[in-house]
C-alpha cells in the first residue's frame, strides 16, 4: 500500500460556523483524551501510553513562540481525523504536523500494534529543535 505523506501547515483562521458540526462528524463514544504540550524546547508530557485497539483524541497545543512540528512514525499508516478550528480532515497516514504558535490542533486516530514511538519537533528556526532535546516517547501497549 502507497505511504501518503501529509504536511499540513496550520493557520491561524477564525471558521466558527463550522465548529459545531465538525464536533458532530468526530463525535465517538469514549475515546482516551491526552493534551501534549509544546514548549521552547520540550514535549509534556515526555511520555505517552496508549493501548493497542483504544481510541485517543491528542490535542497538541503550541504553547511556544515558534513554529514547533509533530512527527511520530506510527500515524504514517494509521487513518486518523485532524481538527482544526473545528474543520474535519480525514487521512491515512500523517507524517508530520506544523502547529504555530498560540494555536492547536486535535488528532483522532486508533494505534493498532504495541511498541515504542519516538515523537520529534524537527523545526529548525531558530535553533534545532530535537538537537535541543524536543522529543518525547509513545508507548502503545
Amino acid at each position: 500500500m502507497k505511504l501518503i505523506r501529509v504536511i499540513f501547515v496550520f493557520c491561524l483562521l477564525t471558521v466558527s460556523s463550522l465548529e459545531a458540526l465538525a464536533d458532530e462528524q468526530i463525535a465517538s463514544d469514549n475515546p482516551k483524551k491526552i493534551t501534549m504540550v509544546m514548549h521552547e524546547y520540550r514535549f509534556e508530557p515526555a511520555q505517552i501510553v496508549l493501548k493497542a485497539g483504544e481510541e485517543v483524541e491528542l490535542t497538541l497545543i503550541n504553547d511556544g513562540k515558534v513554529m514547533h512540528e509533530f512527527i511520530t512514525e506510527v500515524l504514517q499508516t494509521l487513518s486518523v481525523a485532524v481538527v482544526v478550528h473545528g474543520i474535519v480532515t480525514e487521512t491515512l497516514g500523517v507524517a508530520e504536523l506544523e502547529i504555530p504558535p498560540g494555536a492547536q490542533a486535535v488528532l483522532r486516530f486508533t494505534p493498532e500494534s504495541p511498541g515504542e514511538f519516538l515523537i520529534a519537533c524537527r523545526a529548525r528556526s531558530p535553533k534545532d529543535h530535537f538537537k535541543e532535546g524536543m522529543a518525547a516517547r509513545l508507548l502503545i501497549r
